[in-house]
């Protein structure tokens, strides 16, 4: 359904809106959850401090 998805730390991140848009999303398969964690710009997704954030699981 989505070709460009990617997954880390447990975060499901869907590249949306023609690759301008990223959408983070913890989805809890067991409990058919999702929730959506952040949805950033390409820009906001690049900086350095969020990828921090994101790879430490602290969205």
């Amino acid at each position: 359904m989505f070709n460009s998805v990617d997954f880390v730390n447990g975060y499901t991140i869907f590249n949306i809106g023609g690759d301008n848009y990223r959408l983070t999303a913890a989805i809890h398969y067991n409990t058919q959850r999702c929730y959506i964690r952040a949805i950033w710009t390409h820009g906001e997704y690049s900086k350095p401090y969020n990828q921090a954030k994101l790879r430490r699981g602290e969205l």
